[in-house]
């Protein structure tokens, strides 16, 4: 009755958690399901920082969801505001910002938030009526959008080392150039500035991000690169470990130290972090395990887990019904290869506070996901981004053990694709007064 043909280009909806529940069964899929949700409202897990612990009030966190509604200057704008306040009363316990860049020719464009000495007082004035809301853990992404920077400073992408697989479908990149070895040296003391105004901001921690082909993240898939930032693994990490430490000097062991971290690329050996050498990659967690127990030793406290890019494999950090690409797998086996690739690391380094992810493509039903894999200790928080976006409230409903089907977010992919089409980002279905006018217009290429 429920079984899948790959020939479809979407998918069933389940409208029940018996319906999950026996799907999962029959195609074998291992998801932890729990019809029992109370530990959505009852857990509360602790983030180790460098001189004590900082303890959540609940286990649901906001995923970083980028918006590209900032100001020329970096500056929240008014539509940023709008969408952090609404995280800070959804319920959740800690809200991981969007993607902020610590250089202006770092930025995927001139609408991504950036904080600078100039602007740390609005930044400082969103924190505080967020916290007003909530007692709230907020975590600032410290981001260089590398390969991906696109904005009135940056001419051409800024490359770590080439990557033949990005650049198959990005074919104006195969003429630019990598950036030196001075350039990278100098980004340390950048991300150092960065922490110190996040934490005058009101910033609880700081994100040292590395995922998703940014300039950290590519780093570390960095095999071809000559000189002392590529090639050998201690070459290939010596940017995140220089960026991470220079964030640590700069802060006081109270913050939060985190990274949202992409713990395998999904992309073909040698272009790929964390995955093995077959023709098809499949993860290989040996060094992401090694790299992160590195960082733990020096005070990384939490994980917001990730794995491949929205920019070349975004069915893999985003499971759902529809995407510009061919369906190679049932969204259902990528939730669970989040999962289990999630249960991995945590097994490894129990220690480190680790948010999952990947469920927002169940729906209504995300909170029976959520609870299974909190009580099954496969993480230790879930984290949610497209249905943070669409979902006024959504945590404090799952909290209470329901979810509205008219609330949730439907895995429809259409906030990616505004942010394809290079829009203000959010949720056209359910938050349309605002961002269907934009989707319409970027995506449909229809005026209202």
């Amino acid at each position: 009755m429920y079984a899948y043909d790959l020939k479809k280009k979407y998918m069933y909806n389940f409208n029940s958690f018996e319906e999950l529940s026996y799907v999962c069964r029959t195609n074998k899929w291992d998801i932890a399901l729990s019809k029992d949700t109370s530990v959505l409202s009852t857990s509360k897990p602790v983030i180790k920082t460098r001189k004590g612990s900082v303890e959540l009030f609940c286990p649901i966190t906001v995923h970083p969801m980028e918006g590209f509604d900032g100001l020329e200057d970096g500056t929240p704008s008014e539509l940023t505001k709008r969408r952090w306040i609404r995280f800070s009363i959804s319920g959740a316990s800690l809200v991981w910002s969007e993607a902020i860049s610590v250089v202006p020719e770092g930025r995927t464009n001139d609408h991504q938030l950036m904080i600078t000495k100039e602007n740390v007082d609005e930044y400082k004035q969103l924190i505080s009526e967020m916290k007003k809301n909530a007692d709230i853990i907020v975590i600032a992404q410290l981001t260089h959008s590398g390969r991906m920077s696109k904005n009135s400073a940056t001419k051409t992408p800024l490359f770590i080392t080439r990557n033949a697989e990005y650049e198959r479908v990005r074919p104006n990149d195969v003429n630019v150039e990598v950036v030196s070895d001075d350039y990278l040296s100098s980004l340390p003391e950048k991300y150092a500035q960065a922490a110190k105004l996040a934490v005058e901001a009101g910033f609880d921690g700081v994100d040292v991000k590395a995922c998703h082909g940014y300039l950290l993240g590519e780093s570390l898939s960095a095999y071809n690169r000559e000189g002392k930032y590529g090639g050998s693994y201690i070459n290939r990490t010596r940017l995140f470990h220089e960026c991470f430490d220079a964030v640590a000097a700069a802060t006081d062991g109270n913050v939060i130290i985190g990274s949202r971290f992409g713990l395998s690329d999904m992309i073909k050996y040698p272009y790929g972090f964390g995955v093995t050498k077959d023709e098809t990659p499949s993860p290989d967690f040996t060094e992401p395990i090694k790299l992160l127990k590195e960082c733990v030793e020096k005070g990384l406290g939490v994980v917001d887990m990730t794995m491949g890019s929205p920019y070349f494999n975004s069915y893999v950090n985003r499971p759902a019904n529809l995407g510009p690409y061919e369906f190679t797998e049932h969204p259902l086996a990528g939730v669970e290869r989040l999962e289990k690739s999630g249960y991995e690391i945590k097994k490894a380094i129990p220690d480190l506070c680790l948010i999952g992810t990947g469920y927002s493509y169940l729906k209504e039903q995300s909170l029976y996901a959520a609870a299974g894999l909190l009580l099954e200790k496969r993480a230790d928080c879930v984290g949610f981004g497209r249905m943070a976006f669409a979902y006024e409230g959504f945590a404090n409903d799952m909290k209470n053990g329901f979810m509205d089907k008219n609330k949730s977010c439907i895995s429809c992919g259409k906030c990616t694709e505004i942010m394809r089409a290079g829009g203000t980002t959010g949720c056209p279905v359910r938050d349309q007064q605002i961002y269907l006018p934009i989707y319409r217009k970027l995506c449909m290429h229809k005026e209202d």
